[in-house]
Parts: C-alpha cells; structure tokens; sequence
C-alpha cells in the first residue's frame, strides 16, 4: 500500500474542503503560488511550443511587477516563479526578483538555460531558490526538437554549473512527445550523470504548434510506456509527472506521491505577459481564460471573485463524468487538455 499517497489524499480532501466552506464564508485564502508568464519572446523555436501562437505589443513594465509583488506579498502568496517563453530575454528578470527577495517572496524560474553562464550564475544563485530547465532528449533529438543545434550542450551546461555553483532546487523538464518516446531510456543515462534534484515528465499539451502538428501526440502503447518508465525508474529519479497528465486509473497510485489535484483556483494562479489573471501558463491567453486584469483591478479581488469554474468543479458537470466512479479522483482533468478533448487519460489511453 503507498501509505504517502493514502495521508495525502486524505490531506487534498481536507484542505478542498476548508477551501470551499471558506469561500461559502465569504473569505478566500490566498494562492500559495503565482507563476509568471514574463514573456513569448523565446530564442528557440520548439516543434512542440505552447506559446508560439501568442504575440503581444507590450508586456508589464518593471514598475508594474513591482506594485504586483508588493501586493502578493501582502496578500501572503507565498511563491513567485518565471515562465515564458524564455524569461531570460527580459532585461530587468533579476531586478524584479532582487524585490521579490527583498518581500521575502519565494522564487523560480523555468528556462532552456542557454542564457545562464559563468557570468551571471552567482546572480541566478542570489535570487532563484528553485530552477527548472527543459531536457527533451539526448543531443541529436532534443536539438532537433529545439531547432537549434546548440540547444543541448547549452542546457546540460547550465543544469552543470548550476549543480556546481547554486543553491536552488534542480528540476529537468522532459516534454515527451512522437519525437522523444523512444529516446527516454538513453535520456535518463544523461539525467542520472547531471543529479538534478527532480526530473519532471509531462506530455505534450493541445496548444500553439502542437496543436497543429497531431503527429507529435503519443498513442496507447507510447503513453503505457512512458507509465511503465516512470513506475520503473521514479524513486532512482525522483520523478514527478505533470498535472496536465490528469487521473492515470491503475497508474495512480504506482506512480504518484499523491493523488491528481489541479491547483488552479485553489492554490495557484499565472500573471499573463499583458496583466491578465488566468489559471495556468500553458492556459492561451484568451478572454475564456481571463479572471480580471492586474492593471483594472487588485489581484485580490480577482483571486476572490474569479476562478469560479475551477472551485465548482465544471470539468465534471455532463453526463460522461457524472456516471463515473473515479470522478472524484478525476475532478475532469487538466483544463487544457480539456481543449482537445484529451482530459481523460484512463479512458482515451485504457488504464
């Protein structure tokens, strides 16, 4: 029995519960979490990029973000992370943490880490306590993948001097996709030479150039062995599978510390590049997904008043889910895969 899985679900009942009797109560805890969405602008040009699709003519002004972490950090969230595109082509990326340091924020930062050199790594030390940066392959396919032929050597360097010379929380990101299932064992050669602290294995998402190129989506048998890897190989790795991944029926619990739990509207929330509130940074950047405006209203209002699809469970009001015994465990998924109808991976994959 994985007695770790068995306390946490009794924990994720618990605290969904206090959550929703608060709300009826009419007070609404803070997030823990707020991820960054920085920017689009990226360097690189990924087969299966989410937010390639996505063009701004502006982003937050240093000023604004500052106001923003002043206002979280009164608000008691307790995290602030970067995303992106890659977060590191934005110019004032270390004078906006330097203040979420100085607020006593939390930080994190996901990159293709090709901006993090000898020259700035006592600075990415100074204000990220947790890093995360994106591994697809070894370096003939993740190259490939990346469309850069510097893109490997670029990341393994950074995850290396990091390991050296930080501090932070380590995480390798592996998106696997059609271009990738079949090189994860020669993979996880090159993952267990660099020791990250975590290694993080997620599928690809519905989104930007993935949802155009279909063939980059995994089938049965590739989805089954990528289970199978993770259940073999997770303790050795510390692997931890991505929310997007949703309920694995039989898998649940041979794979995970913990039960599926989207943290959307509950413990988490993404800053868009714009000011838009919206659950997630792999949500698009529409007004479907939009909970209000940083720059209209305060961002406690918007916590408070919004997210009301996650917090009622809309995912699992129609008649497939209201049948099922597993919903739940379920709560209908990752809201992204949902686009494509991918949210139900017990059924789609036979698990």
């Amino acid at each position: 029995m994985n007695l770790k899985f068995f306390f946490r679900n009794i924990n994720q009942q618990i605290f969904t519960s206090t959550f929703k009797f608060s709300c009826e109560g009419g007070k609404v805890n803070p997030p823990k979490y707020v991820l960054w969405d920085s920017t689009r602008r990226c360097n690189l040009n990924c087969e299966h990029c989410g937010a390639k699709d996505e063009t701004y003519q502006s982003e937050l002004s240093t000023k604004d973000l500052k106001k923003f972490i002043d206002d979280i950090a009164r608000y008691r969230v307790e995290f602030f992370m970067a995303t992106g595109g890659e977060p590191f082509l934005r110019n004032d990326l270390f004078e906006v943490f330097a203040h979420a340091k100085e607020r006593k924020l939390h930080t994190g930062v996901a990159t293709n880490g090709f901006f993090i050199n000898e020259q700035n790594v006592s600075d990415v030390d100074r204000f990220f306590e947790s890093i995360m940066i994106s591994i697809d392959g070894t370096r003939e396919v993740h190259n490939k993948i990346r469309r850069n032929p510097q893109a490997f050597d670029k990341a393994m360097q950074a995850l290396s001097l990091l390991k050296k010379k930080s501090r932070a929380y380590l995480t390798a990101s592996t998106t696997i996709t059609k271009s990738n299932v079949g090189d994860l064992q020669l993979l996880a050669k090159k993952i267990a030479e660099l020791k990250p602290d975590q290694w993080r294995i997620t599928s690809i998402m519905p989104i930007g150039n993935a949802a155009v190129d279909k063939a980059l989506a995994l089938d049965q048998k590739d989805f089954i062995f990528v289970l199978d890897f993770i259940k073999k190989n997770r303790k050795q790795f510390n692997i931890q599978v991505g929310e997007n991944l949703g309920y694995l029926g039989r898998y649940e619990r041979e794979i995970k510390d913990g039960p599926f739990f989207c943290p959307v509207g509950y413990l988490t929330c993404c800053l868009g590049v714009e000011g838009n509130i919206r659950g997630c940074p792999e949500q698009p950047d529409n007004d479907f997904f939009h909970e209000g405006n940083i720059l209209k209203d305060t961002f406690e209002n918007i916590w408070s008043k919004g997210f009301r699809k996650y917090r009622e469970q809309d995912l699992i009001k129609n008649e497939t889910c209201n049948v099922c015994k597993d919903k739940k465990m379920c709560a209908g998924g990752c809201w992204v895969m949902k686009l494509n109808s991918l949210n139900c991976s017990k059924m789609i994959y036979k698990l």
